[in-house]
């Protein structure tokens, strides 16, 4: 695999604009913008679902806090260094907040029911987060990039959420979230685009491999995770799987800067 040298910046456009392209391949039936406001849940039950999607959240967002802690003084980088403390803030910040909501709608502090299901992402993941710095960025990209689909599927198709929620998301987490994926981007290209074409080959073999692992390690954590949020929020996920797959393909390929085409088969999230 040759590298090209041809990318664009990454930004939430460019973000966008590439979703777009895969909806209209594989699902032209979801729409492009929302078409109808979530409604808050509403029975027993519904408010049960949206409790547990609410934890895995907050799970998910206290998770990173810990694997950017334990890694943070282990590269010796300090330009990634300043870009971690400001992503362990942002994201212990939403862990908070998903906390804080949680315990409104179930009148209890959840905060060990998190602590549960964030040892389940150290259970999946193992010590690839913190093995290396290869560990770590494929930790970034699943953690960071490779859920990009499963946002906007959520920002179009969801039914169900809670107005506090909502509102902190759209002012908060979803601009800290961009700053993030961004910050990722050009962690890894600083490193990529200094590298001989010879450094870069290998580079690209430690990526890929890395990266495979972390999509084995996180298969079931994300099948069973759609399915919470099919039942939580109501989100369309009969193509997210082929989605998935296929926009972590587009990631993978921006970021070893080689076609699409020209990437190996790739494990999929339902394998």
């Amino acid at each position: 695999m040759t590298a090209i040298l041809t990318r664009p910046a990454w930004t939430t456009d460019l973000e966008l604009e590439i979703f777009d392209k895969l909806v209209d391949k594989h699902a032209p039936h979801i729409p492009k913008k929302r078409l109808v406001e979530p409604r808050p849940p509403e029975t027993d039950e519904e408010r049960e679902n949206f409790y547990r999607f609410r934890v895995a959240g907050a799970a998910h967002d206290l998770f990173i806090v810990q694997v950017c802690a334990k890694i943070i003084d282990q590269i010796p980088d300090p330009e990634l260094q300043l870009f971690l403390s400001r992503q362990i803030g942002d994201d212990g910040a939403h862990a908070q907040n998903t906390r804080l909501r949680a315990q409104a709608i179930s009148g209890h502090d959840p905060i060990e029911d998190i602590q549960k299901q964030v040892q389940k992402h150290w259970d999946y993941m193992g010590d690839l987060p913190i093995r290396n710095w290869q560990g770590f960025l494929a930790f970034e990209l699943h953690y960071e990039l490779h859920i990009v689909a499963l946002l906007f599927i959520n920002s179009r198709t969801s039914k169900i959420n809670d107005p506090d929620s909502a509102k902190y998301a759209a002012e908060k987490i979803l601009p800290d979230e961009a700053v993030h994926r961004l910050g990722v981007v050009d962690w890894w290209q600083r490193k990529f685009d200094h590298a001989s074409q010879a450094e870069k080959e290998d580079l690209i073999a430690q990526v890929l491999e890395a990266d495979e692992e972390g999509q084995r390690r996180r298969n079931p954590y994300l099948r069973n995770h759609w399915q919470l949020s099919q039942k939580a929020i109501g989100v369309e996920i009969d193509n997210l799987p082929v989605l998935y797959d296929t926009w972590r393909r587009e990631v993978l390929a921006y970021f070893l800067d080689i076609p699409v085409s020209k990437l190996p088969k790739l494990v999929s999230v339902n394998d």
